[in-house]
């Protein structure tokens, strides 16, 4: 730094509040400003430059400069004066130790006001600094200052009299041009060896250059710093990769000064890289939310109503919710909304606490409600009761003037009444549990018929609401939070309201087909779902803009009953479902994302639902020729692929079963393609059981791969297998495929080996395709004979198949 002596400031009297200016002392005052600031470009040294700043200060305050002055203040001065200011270690005998650091760090807080610097390569090198400085222990009775004059950006004092007793004069920061209107965060600086570190009030032995702490000014400029930093785009990630969740973390755990102050920063860094926080620093964050629900548990005045703001941004992302160590946060997050919720509260202290429930149900579900004990049904049925109130009143009595908040606490009401609906169902399909008790769930079958019916009114809401949506509107978040809770609805519960989902069914068959297949599938929609969703994740949220993902379960009970299913077709359904199913295929990996699967497996549910009760239609309608062709060409790929063993097993016989129908199409001749998916379908049936050799009966099991996903598979297998002996008759290529394929021959083996085959069931699989195929086939009749068919028929008692081989039939 430069050699001249430090300079001697004016103080500022009265700078903090607003004087009405004479007429004409505007113009006066910027001509004397653009002096000034030729002045300080002119600068020869830094004691030129502190002057300059000063008259700049007192000629404006923060607020008074135009962002464009600003610059010109910062290009004059630029950052080699605070790099000097915190290179110098000697200060002058009349100032305080830490003067220069002080000032460097109002000077770093005034230029972080501009946006632009805000991530500048400068600042971004000073975070060490600041996050030391915030994270500063305080020397035991040591005071810190505060701060009087919170525009300022430089100390001031009389040129003519010398700081008295090494008080700290300085004031807010050096680029007197915006007012503080973030909370502040604060980085920290490398220290040279030996030096002692910023968090440190006067450590090291006699004659050892030591740091004094940081005043209060300086920790509110660093903070001012690090939350302009975390404002940025990439300043969340920045600001992680620098270390500073474990040094805002024990800002806050430690009760620094100026503490409060980390949470803001906290935030914005776990809003845009939450995942990753939690993953390097998992001990730091959930030390931290441990002291966080203490808190809110223990607090007894309005602090309660601001950690429920706060907490839903500290909870750990769902895909690692069940972490050691968090059972205790859960007890106390519980215990202190059960106190809030179960008082008379206002919206603005309601809406919080709503928030903050659905962020657990959604990352702790059942778990979190199990803390609060033997009530925790009651605790439910009252969390849907509130949440039931609030949709009802948000959307059959909007207020004109509600904003984002308002829509953001229905989202996250529908989150609490999606839970509600799944422990509904549990509590309505097990009503054998004892008198008062739970069953497997949370709630009894009395509360379960409660919560039902009040949700239901809910639903009734959130109808009427969808019917006033136009197109316009597709691309609105809310809209699509709205569909969804719907859906979660239609795919638990349709025996009620079941006119009114009938009438809204044009709408839903619209709106998905407009995401799918519009612009609305554009990220757009999935980063402003993003924003609306009740959990912070910044790298990725559960909001796809795939509406019919959502659909497609409610659309599997639908078709079942006529009427839904008469609109269903009545809007070209099959069609949309079709290309649905063929995009979701093409982008189905090798393992198969759990999602695409689960949605290729529905809406092969769909179309069998209609392949079953609407033949007609199937012959009709070109989708399902085109769906035929597409199943028959992808079986054959997933049938070798054991991850996609259920996914195979619906295109198996949703195509068996259509082939019925369709046998007179092209697709279905005799030719290589139909006899790939004829054999592939075989393959797939045939693996299904084995026989037991090392059992002392030899008995008939199901193989290991099948017996671990039987429950999602066996109800296929058998209509597959019944769909087989009724495709033999229609395809007269088939018998001969079966009878190349081994098929036969590994059947009677089954029944031959096993003389007392004790599933029913199995027994009759086997002789549903067995009879068809000794009836039109004379090469099967003859094999079957071969094979010892008529003992095995007579044995167990297959008399169609006795006839047909005896040639009666």
């Amino acid at each position: 730094m430069s050699s001249s002596p430090a300079p001697q400031l004016l103080a500022i009297e009265g700078s903090g509040n607003a004087v009405p200016e004479p007429p004409g002392m505007g113009e006066a005052r910027s001509a004397a400003l653009e002096r000034c600031l030729r002045v300080l470009r002119g600068a020869a040294s830094d004691s030129e430059q502190f002057a300059a700043l000063l008259l700049v200060t007192k000629l404006a305050q923060a607020g008074d400069l135009s962002p464009s002055t600003r610059r010109r203040v910062f290009d004059a001065v630029g950052f080699s004066l605070p790099n000097r200011l915190l290179v110098t270690v000697e200060t002058p005998p009349d100032c305080p130790p830490q003067l220069f650091r002080s000032l460097a760090v109002s000077l770093l807080a005034g230029f972080s006001t501009d946006p632009g610097l805000a991530a500048h390569p400068e600042l971004i090198n000073k975070i060490p600094l600041l996050l030391g400085l915030v994270s500063a222990e305080p020397e035991p009775g040591q005071e810190r200052p505060r701060r009087d004059q919170p525009g300022l950006d430089l100390p001031e004092q009389s040129p003519t009299e010398p700081a008295q007793d090494g008080a700290n004069r300085d004031q807010p920061g050096p680029n007197q041009t915006t007012q503080r209107t973030a909370p502040g965060l604060s980085p920290t600086e490398p220290h040279a060896p030996g030096q002692a570190e910023p968090n440190q009030s006067h450590c090291g032995g006699a004659g050892q250059q030591t740091q004094p702490c940081p005043d209060l000014a300086t920790i509110q400029d660093s903070y001012q710093c690090l939350t302009a930093l975390a404002l940025s785009p990439r300043g969340p990630r920045i600001l992680l990769s620098r270390g500073a969740v474990p040094a805002l973390c024990r800002a806050h755990t430690q009760r620094c000064p100026g503490h409060a102050q980390a949470l803001p920063v906290l935030t914005r860094i776990l809003s845009g890289a939450g995942p990753a926080a939690w993953q390097r620093h998992e001990e730091e964050l959930t030390r931290l939310l441990v002291l966080l629900s203490s808190e809110f548990a223990r607090s007894g005045d309005s602090s309660k109503f601001t950690l429920c703001e706060a907490l839903p941004h500290f909870l750990p992302p769902p895909a690692g919710a069940a972490r050691p160590g968090l059972r205790p946060c859960l007890d106390a997050l519980c215990a202190g909304l059960r106190e809030v919720l179960g008082a008379r509260l206002s919206v603005a202290q309601r809406d919080p606490a709503l928030r903050l429930a659905a962020c657990l149900l959604d990352g702790f579900g059942a778990e979190w409600l199990a803390g609060s004990g033997p009530g925790s049904g009651q605790f439910l049925a009252l969390l849907v009761n509130l949440a039931c109130v609030e949709v009802r009143m948000a959307l059959e009595e909007p207020e004109p003037d509600s904003g984002s908040a308002r829509r953001d606490t229905v989202t996250a009401c529908y989150r609490i009444l999606e839970f509600g609906m799944e422990a509904c169902s549990l509590g309505l399909t097990c009503p054998d549990a004892p008198p008062g008790k739970p069953p497997s769930g949370l709630l009894t079958l009395a509360q379960s018929q409660q919560v039902l019916g009040v949700m239901e009114e809910a639903v009734a809401a959130v109808i009427f609401y969808l019917a006033q949506v136009a197109p316009v509107q597709y691309r609105d978040p809310f809209v699509f939070a709205s569909v969804r809770l719907l859906c979660a609805w239609l795919a638990e519960e349709t025996s009620s309201l079941k006119q009114e989902v009938c009438d809204l069914l044009p709408f839903l068959i619209g709106y998905g087909r407009a995401l799918f297949e519009g612009e609305e599938r554009d990220c757009g929609l999935t980063n402003q779902m993003e924003d609306l969703s009740v959990t912070d994740s910044g790298e990725g949220g559960d909001w796809p803009g795939d509406a019919l993902r959502f659909l497609l379960p409610g659309l599997c009970h639908l078709s079942v009953e006529e009427g839904p299913r008469a609109v269903l077709l009545s809007q070209g359904s099959p069609a949309l479902l079709l290309r649905y199913l063929s995009h979701l295929l093409g982008r189905l990996g090798a393992a198969g994302g759990c999602q695409d699967q689960a949605s290729l497996q529905t809406a092969c549910s769909v179309f069998l639902n209609l392949t079953v009760t609407e033949p007609e239609i199937v012959r009709t309608d070109p989708s399902f020729s085109s769906l035929q062709t597409l199943l028959m060409d992808s079986l054959p790929s997933l049938i070798q692929k054991p991850p996609l063993l259920i996914l195979a097993a619906h295109f198996c016989t949703l195509g068996l079963l259509m082939a019925r129908l369709l046998a007179g199409t092209p697709a279905l001749q005799d030719s290589a393609p139909s006899r790939r998916f004829a054999r592939s379908a075989l393959l797939f049936l045939s693996r299904a059981h084995t026989l037991d050799s090392d059992g002392a009966g030899r008995g008939v099991v199901r193989s290991a791969r099948y017996s671990e996903c039987w429950e999602d598979v066996g109800e296929l297998w058998f209509l597959g297998m019944q769909a087989l002996g009724g495709c033999v008759a229609q395809l007269p290529w088939l018998a001969d495929t079966v009878l190349q394929s081994g098929w036969l021959g590994d059947a009677l083996k089954l029944l031959r080996a096993c003389p007392a085959l004790a599933d029913p069931d199995l027994r009759g699989a086997l002789q549903a395709v067995l009879t068809p195929l000794a009836q039109h086939s004379q090469a099967c009749r003859d094999f079957i004979r071969k094979q010892q068919g008529e003992v095995i028929a007579k044995l167990h008692c297959m008399t169609e198949l006795q006839r047909h081989l005896a040639g009666t039939g």
